[in-house]
Protein backbone atom coordinates (compact mmCIF):
# COMPACT_ATOMS: atom_id res chain seq x y z
CA UNK A 1 0.00 0.00 0.00
CA UNK A 2 2.26 2.49 0.90
CA UNK A 3 4.79 1.68 -2.09
CA UNK A 4 1.53 2.19 -4.50
CA UNK A 5 0.55 5.75 -2.80
CA UNK A 6 4.69 6.80 -3.19
CA UNK A 7 4.25 5.88 -6.65
CA UNK A 8 0.62 7.57 -7.49
CA UNK A 9 2.29 11.00 -5.83
CA UNK A 10 5.52 10.26 -8.04
CA UNK A 11 3.61 9.96 -10.87
CA UNK A 12 1.34 13.44 -10.49
CA UNK A 13 3.93 15.07 -9.49
CA UNK A 14 5.65 14.31 -13.03
CA UNK A 15 2.99 14.64 -14.54
CA UNK A 16 2.86 18.57 -12.94
CA UNK A 17 6.10 19.26 -13.35
CA UNK A 18 7.15 22.69 -14.13
CA UNK A 19 3.59 22.81 -16.27
CA UNK A 20 1.48 23.48 -13.33
CA UNK A 21 0.15 26.68 -15.01
CA UNK A 22 -0.86 24.67 -17.98
CA UNK A 23 -3.83 23.27 -15.69
CA UNK A 24 -7.65 24.61 -15.13
CA UNK A 25 -8.26 23.07 -11.71
CA UNK A 26 -12.23 22.88 -12.09
CA UNK A 27 -12.46 20.89 -8.65
CA UNK A 28 -10.56 20.05 -5.84
CA UNK A 29 -9.89 16.23 -7.68
CA UNK A 30 -10.51 17.44 -11.43
CA UNK A 31 -8.63 19.09 -14.10
CA UNK A 32 -8.53 20.55 -17.63
CA UNK A 33 -5.34 19.65 -19.63
CA UNK A 34 -4.03 21.81 -22.20
CA UNK A 35 -4.52 19.28 -24.72
CA UNK A 36 -8.06 19.91 -24.41
CA UNK A 37 -8.34 23.80 -24.03
CA UNK A 38 -5.77 24.51 -26.55
CA UNK A 39 -8.00 23.55 -29.33
CA UNK A 40 -10.35 26.64 -28.82
CA UNK A 41 -7.72 29.02 -27.97
CA UNK A 42 -6.24 27.93 -31.58
CA UNK A 43 -9.70 28.63 -33.05
CA UNK A 44 -10.11 31.99 -31.01
CA UNK A 45 -6.63 33.29 -32.39
CA UNK A 46 -5.69 31.79 -35.67
CA UNK A 47 -8.46 34.02 -37.54
CA UNK A 48 -7.81 36.97 -36.06
CA UNK A 49 -4.65 38.31 -38.63
CA UNK A 50 -7.14 37.25 -41.54
CA UNK A 51 -9.82 39.33 -40.12
CA UNK A 52 -6.80 42.29 -39.29
CA UNK A 53 -5.88 41.87 -43.29
CA UNK A 54 -9.52 42.26 -44.50
CA UNK A 55 -9.87 45.53 -42.35
CA UNK A 56 -6.67 46.85 -43.78
CA UNK A 57 -7.50 46.19 -46.96
CA UNK A 58 -11.04 47.55 -46.82
CA UNK A 59 -9.03 51.08 -45.14
CA UNK A 60 -6.41 50.52 -48.01
CA UNK A 61 -9.25 50.85 -50.89
CA UNK A 62 -11.15 53.55 -49.04
CA UNK A 63 -7.83 56.01 -48.90
CA UNK A 64 -7.59 55.08 -52.59
CA UNK A 65 -10.95 56.40 -53.54
CA UNK A 66 -9.93 59.79 -51.51
CA UNK A 67 -6.50 60.53 -53.49
CA UNK A 68 -8.40 59.16 -57.09
CA UNK A 69 -11.05 61.85 -56.08
CA UNK A 70 -8.70 64.77 -55.60
CA UNK A 71 -7.95 66.99 -58.71
CA UNK A 72 -4.87 68.71 -56.76
CA UNK A 73 -1.54 67.68 -55.26
CA UNK A 74 1.45 66.35 -56.33
CA UNK A 75 2.03 62.73 -57.19
CA UNK A 76 3.82 62.24 -53.67
CA UNK A 77 0.89 63.77 -51.73
CA UNK A 78 -1.19 61.18 -53.40
CA UNK A 79 1.31 58.41 -52.53
CA UNK A 80 1.71 59.62 -48.81
CA UNK A 81 -1.63 60.99 -47.33
CA UNK A 82 -3.68 57.61 -48.31
CA UNK A 83 -3.64 54.29 -49.79
CA UNK A 84 -0.17 51.77 -48.72
CA UNK A 85 1.17 54.17 -46.54
CA UNK A 86 -1.78 54.96 -43.99
CA UNK A 87 -1.06 51.88 -41.67
CA UNK A 88 2.22 53.82 -41.13
CA UNK A 89 0.09 56.38 -38.97
CA UNK A 90 -2.01 53.58 -36.98
CA UNK A 91 1.63 51.71 -36.40
CA UNK A 92 2.86 55.11 -34.39
CA UNK A 93 -0.18 55.14 -32.64
CA UNK A 94 0.37 51.82 -31.33
CA UNK A 95 3.59 52.11 -30.49
CA UNK A 96 2.83 55.36 -28.56
CA UNK A 97 -0.05 53.43 -26.68
CA UNK A 98 2.06 50.12 -26.12
CA UNK A 99 4.99 52.49 -24.43
CA UNK A 100 2.50 54.08 -22.49
CA UNK A 101 1.07 50.40 -21.37
CA UNK A 102 4.88 49.80 -20.44
CA UNK A 103 5.30 52.92 -18.52
CA UNK A 104 2.21 52.42 -16.68
CA UNK A 105 3.16 48.87 -15.44
CA UNK A 106 6.53 49.99 -13.88
CA UNK A 107 4.78 52.91 -11.97
CA UNK A 108 3.80 50.74 -9.60
CA UNK A 109 7.34 50.10 -8.21
CA UNK A 110 7.80 53.53 -7.73
CA UNK A 111 4.62 54.65 -6.30
CA UNK A 112 5.25 51.96 -3.64
CA UNK A 113 8.75 53.90 -2.30
CA UNK A 114 6.32 56.86 -0.96
CA UNK A 115 6.80 55.95 2.75
CA UNK A 116 3.24 55.44 4.82
CA UNK A 117 1.06 55.18 1.42
CA UNK A 118 -2.33 53.69 1.60
CA UNK A 119 -3.62 50.93 -0.78
CA UNK A 120 -6.34 54.02 -1.98
CA UNK A 121 -3.88 56.86 -2.52
CA UNK A 122 -1.47 54.59 -4.56
CA UNK A 123 -4.34 54.16 -6.31
CA UNK A 124 -5.50 57.56 -7.23
CA UNK A 125 -1.55 58.51 -7.97
CA UNK A 126 -1.35 55.79 -10.23
CA UNK A 127 -4.54 57.00 -12.09
CA UNK A 128 -3.16 60.63 -12.03
CA UNK A 129 0.14 59.74 -13.62
CA UNK A 130 -1.17 57.39 -15.80
CA UNK A 131 -4.06 59.56 -17.47
CA UNK A 132 -1.32 62.59 -16.75
CA UNK A 133 1.37 60.10 -18.76
CA UNK A 134 -1.16 59.43 -21.44
CA UNK A 135 -1.83 63.05 -22.29
CA UNK A 136 1.91 63.64 -22.41
CA UNK A 137 2.81 61.17 -25.23
CA UNK A 138 -0.05 62.08 -27.10
CA UNK A 139 0.89 65.92 -27.10
CA UNK A 140 4.35 64.62 -28.50
CA UNK A 141 3.67 62.19 -30.60
CA UNK A 142 -0.14 62.98 -31.37
CA UNK A 143 -3.53 61.26 -30.97
CA UNK A 144 -5.23 58.38 -32.93
CA UNK A 145 -7.98 61.36 -34.38
CA UNK A 146 -4.96 64.03 -34.52
CA UNK A 147 -3.02 61.62 -36.84
CA UNK A 148 -6.29 61.06 -39.01
CA UNK A 149 -6.22 57.30 -38.94
CA UNK A 150 -9.13 55.70 -40.15
CA UNK A 151 -11.32 53.18 -37.66
CA UNK A 152 -10.59 50.43 -40.01
CA UNK A 153 -7.09 50.75 -40.02
CA UNK A 154 -6.82 51.52 -36.59
CA UNK A 155 -9.43 48.15 -35.20
CA UNK A 156 -7.14 45.90 -37.75
CA UNK A 157 -4.10 47.56 -35.26
CA UNK A 158 -5.76 46.43 -32.44
CA UNK A 159 -6.59 43.15 -33.48
CA UNK A 160 -3.06 42.45 -34.78
CA UNK A 161 -1.91 43.75 -31.82
CA UNK A 162 -3.91 41.46 -29.96
CA UNK A 163 -2.86 38.48 -31.90
CA UNK A 164 1.05 38.89 -31.56
CA UNK A 165 0.42 39.39 -27.85
CA UNK A 166 -1.84 36.38 -26.92
CA UNK A 167 0.43 33.98 -29.20
CA UNK A 168 3.73 35.27 -26.95
CA UNK A 169 1.58 35.40 -23.47
CA UNK A 170 0.32 31.95 -24.47
CA UNK A 171 4.54 30.26 -24.52
CA UNK A 172 4.27 32.05 -20.80
CA UNK A 173 1.28 31.02 -19.37
CA UNK A 174 -1.26 29.38 -21.97
CA UNK A 175 -4.13 29.17 -18.91
CA UNK A 176 -4.04 33.42 -19.05
CA UNK A 177 -4.02 33.51 -22.43
CA UNK A 178 -7.17 31.38 -22.71
CA UNK A 179 -9.21 33.19 -20.03
CA UNK A 180 -7.88 36.81 -21.65
CA UNK A 181 -8.61 35.76 -25.15
CA UNK A 182 -12.39 34.91 -23.92
CA UNK A 183 -12.40 38.59 -22.99
CA UNK A 184 -10.19 40.77 -25.16
CA UNK A 185 -11.24 38.79 -28.88
CA UNK A 186 -14.69 39.70 -28.61
CA UNK A 187 -13.88 42.90 -27.65
CA UNK A 188 -12.01 43.88 -30.60
CA UNK A 189 -14.12 41.91 -32.89
CA UNK A 190 -17.74 44.35 -31.69
CA UNK A 191 -15.69 47.44 -31.58
CA UNK A 192 -17.03 49.58 -34.34
CA UNK A 193 -17.80 53.24 -34.28
CA UNK A 194 -20.69 54.49 -32.19
CA UNK A 195 -21.37 56.97 -35.38
CA UNK A 196 -21.03 54.42 -37.53
CA UNK A 197 -23.80 52.83 -35.75
CA UNK A 198 -26.69 55.92 -36.17
CA UNK A 199 -27.10 54.50 -39.84
CA UNK A 200 -28.38 51.37 -38.73
CA UNK A 201 -32.01 50.37 -37.88
CA UNK A 202 -33.29 50.51 -34.42
CA UNK A 203 -32.57 46.98 -32.87
CA UNK A 204 -29.28 46.50 -34.56
CA UNK A 205 -28.05 49.64 -33.51
CA UNK A 206 -29.28 48.53 -29.86
CA UNK A 207 -27.80 45.70 -29.90
CA UNK A 208 -24.34 46.70 -31.07
CA UNK A 209 -24.30 49.93 -28.91
CA UNK A 210 -25.05 48.19 -25.96
CA UNK A 211 -22.86 45.15 -26.65
CA UNK A 212 -19.85 47.49 -26.89
CA UNK A 213 -20.44 49.09 -24.61
CA UNK A 214 -20.34 45.89 -21.91
CA UNK A 215 -17.83 44.74 -23.36
CA UNK A 216 -15.56 47.56 -22.86
CA UNK A 217 -17.03 47.90 -19.68
CA UNK A 218 -16.39 44.38 -18.57
CA UNK A 219 -12.90 44.71 -20.10
CA UNK A 220 -11.46 47.70 -17.90
CA UNK A 221 -9.44 45.71 -15.16
CA UNK A 222 -10.53 47.49 -12.41
CA UNK A 223 -14.34 46.51 -13.72
CA UNK A 224 -13.74 43.24 -14.34
CA UNK A 225 -12.16 42.57 -11.13
CA UNK A 226 -15.15 44.29 -9.44
CA UNK A 227 -17.38 42.30 -11.09
CA UNK A 228 -15.61 38.93 -9.75
CA UNK A 229 -16.03 40.11 -7.04
CA UNK A 230 -19.44 40.42 -6.46
CA UNK A 231 -20.09 37.21 -7.86
CA UNK A 232 -17.53 35.49 -5.59
CA UNK A 233 -17.98 37.23 -2.80
CA UNK A 234 -21.55 39.11 -2.55
CA UNK A 235 -19.74 42.58 -2.49
CA UNK A 236 -20.11 45.30 -4.81
CA UNK A 237 -18.83 47.95 -3.06
CA UNK A 238 -15.99 49.63 -5.30
CA UNK A 239 -12.66 50.10 -3.46
CA UNK A 240 -9.69 51.16 -5.09
CA UNK A 241 -7.39 49.63 -2.39
CA UNK A 242 -8.89 46.19 -3.67
CA UNK A 243 -7.17 46.73 -7.47
CA UNK A 244 -4.16 48.46 -5.61
CA UNK A 245 -3.31 44.99 -3.44
CA UNK A 246 -4.01 42.75 -6.82
CA UNK A 247 -1.76 44.52 -8.48
CA UNK A 248 0.70 44.71 -6.10
CA UNK A 249 0.62 40.89 -5.57
CA UNK A 250 0.44 40.24 -9.19
CA UNK A 251 4.05 42.48 -9.25
CA UNK A 252 5.27 41.21 -6.20
CA UNK A 253 5.39 37.63 -7.28
CA UNK A 254 6.60 38.19 -10.67
CA UNK A 255 3.36 36.93 -12.30
CA UNK A 256 2.47 36.42 -15.86
CA UNK A 257 -1.27 37.65 -15.77
CA UNK A 258 0.42 41.48 -14.51
CA UNK A 259 2.23 41.55 -17.28
CA UNK A 260 -0.93 39.78 -19.64
CA UNK A 261 -3.00 42.67 -17.59
CA UNK A 262 -0.79 45.55 -18.92
CA UNK A 263 1.32 44.79 -21.72
CA UNK A 264 -1.37 43.13 -23.96
CA UNK A 265 -5.25 43.88 -22.53
CA UNK A 266 -4.79 47.63 -21.21
CA UNK A 267 -3.53 48.67 -24.64
CA UNK A 268 -6.10 46.61 -26.44
CA UNK A 269 -8.41 47.85 -24.27
CA UNK A 270 -7.40 51.66 -25.14
CA UNK A 271 -7.58 51.21 -28.73
CA UNK A 272 -11.12 49.52 -28.07
CA UNK A 273 -12.48 53.05 -26.28
CA UNK A 274 -10.68 55.25 -29.54
CA UNK A 275 -12.37 52.82 -32.24
CA UNK A 276 -15.58 53.07 -30.41
CA UNK A 277 -15.22 57.07 -30.29
CA UNK A 278 -13.80 57.29 -33.35
CA UNK A 279 -15.40 61.06 -35.38
CA UNK A 280 -15.67 58.58 -38.42
CA UNK A 281 -15.67 61.31 -40.65
CA UNK A 282 -17.15 60.70 -44.18
CA UNK A 283 -15.60 60.06 -47.12
CA UNK A 284 -17.49 62.54 -49.30
CA UNK A 285 -16.63 65.28 -46.16
CA UNK A 286 -13.32 65.18 -46.51
CA UNK A 287 -12.96 65.30 -50.18
CA UNK A 288 -15.00 68.61 -49.91
CA UNK A 289 -12.79 69.72 -47.45
CA UNK A 290 -9.70 69.38 -49.62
Amino acid sequence: LLEGVVRSVNNLLEKFHQSFFLYFLTAPSKFISVGVYMIPFALLVVPLPIVAAALADGGRKKGKSIDASKTKGSADNLQTEGGSWEWLQAARVLLVIQLWAVIVSLLPYYISQIPDGTPIQSSVIWVVLAILTLIVLYAMFGSPYSAGVEWKLLKATMITSISIGLGLMSIINFATAQLGALIVIPMCLFSRPLKAQLGLSFLPRTVLCASNILLAVFGFPPAALLIMKGLSKGSWTVDLGDFWASMEFLWEWSSATYLYLFLVHLPCWLLCIHVLLHPCRQVGSKVKRE
